[in-house]
């Protein structure tokens, strides 16, 4: 049996639609998103709930956490976090795109968060884009907008360990 049943309906997902820029086992959150709601909503539909490998970059105008996050991100610190055992930032689909244009990921409290927040900062603060690898659950919700009903994405990680800077050593 299958550990990431995720995994293999992403991979298909992706064949659809044509999207294949993969960083091994990590889709492209392009693939997934386009301005921070699911790109394929039938397609996302099907994957709620699964686990998934989905690389991008940090909007780094979207970093939210606890007093010790706002302490290491300085200007870069956007508000708490969801509560007081979970940070999040926002996943853009591609380096360029706007503050916003990009989806929640949410991570709990542990001791790989602060390094995360340092190499966040640092990069914000040179104008580079941080490109992160991320594991996590897949949910999806009805996104209700002015011109109609989008859907939204969120993903939600077990550990700070989740969130890889580089990509993993090749098997």
């Amino acid at each position: 049996m299958n550990k990431y049943p995720g995994l293999i309906l992403l991979a298909a997902a992706l064949l659809l639609t044509g999207c294949s820029k993969q960083i091994g086992d990590y889709a492209a959150a392009s693939a997934l998103s386009r301005n921070g709601f699911a790109r394929d909503a039938e397609a996302m539909r099907k994957l709620d709930g699964q686990e998934i490998k989905v690389w991008g970059f940090v909007d780094s105008s979207n970093i939210y956490g606890d007093a010790g996050a706002k302490e290491i991100l300085g200007d870069w610190w956007s508000g708490d976090g969801p509560n007081a055992t979970i940070w999040r930032f926002n996943l853009k689909a591609e380096a360029g795109d706007k503050a916003g244009n990009s989806f929640s990921v949410l991570v709990p409290n542990d001791p790989g968060r602060d390094e995360l927040f340092k190499a966040f900062a640092a990069d914000a603060n040179a104008q580079k884009p941080t490109k992160v690898l991320v594991k996590g659950k897949l949910h999806i919700f009805d996104a209700p907008t002015n011109t109609g009903a989008l859907t939204g994405l969120t993903m939600e990680l077990q550990s700070s360990n989740d969130i890889l800077l580089e990509p993993p050593a090749a098997k």
